[in-house]
């Protein structure tokens, strides 16, 4: 899934495209492992989470932007969408929904 994830994404924001251009597929693997762990646990999530060392270390270290993170969940969702098709169910979408409502929380206020 994760070259489909990425390459919705670079579909979606050119900019993070442009930005990740140096990346290998080993960093844009590990960036997917890291997108499914911030969905499957709360770990990452709070002041001291991993989501806030992101957060600091890619939009002021490289330039990232909200917007971005926006694209990244909303092309993981497109995937799924379109790979799962009738199998994609509706509380699988309200979960998925209600989860980066949450994610994109903690990335507003930062």
């Amino acid at each position: 899934m994760a070259p489909l994830v990425n390459g919705r994404f670079f579909e979606l924001d050119p900019e993070a495209a442009a930005l990740m251009e140096y990346s290998d597929e080993h960093m844009r693997g590990r960036l997917f492992a890291l997108l499914l762990e911030l969905f499957l646990s709360d770990e990452h999530l709070g002041p001291s989470g991993y989501l806030n060392w992101e957060l600091e270390n890619h939009i002021k270290a490289y330039s990232a932007t909200t917007a971005m993170y926006e694209s990244l969940f909303q092309s993981m969702q497109d995937v799924l969408d379109k790979n799962l098709g009738a199998e994609w169910r509706s509380e699988w979408q309200q979960a998925w929904a209600n989860r980066v409502d949450r994610v994109m929380e903690q990335v507003t206020e930062f």
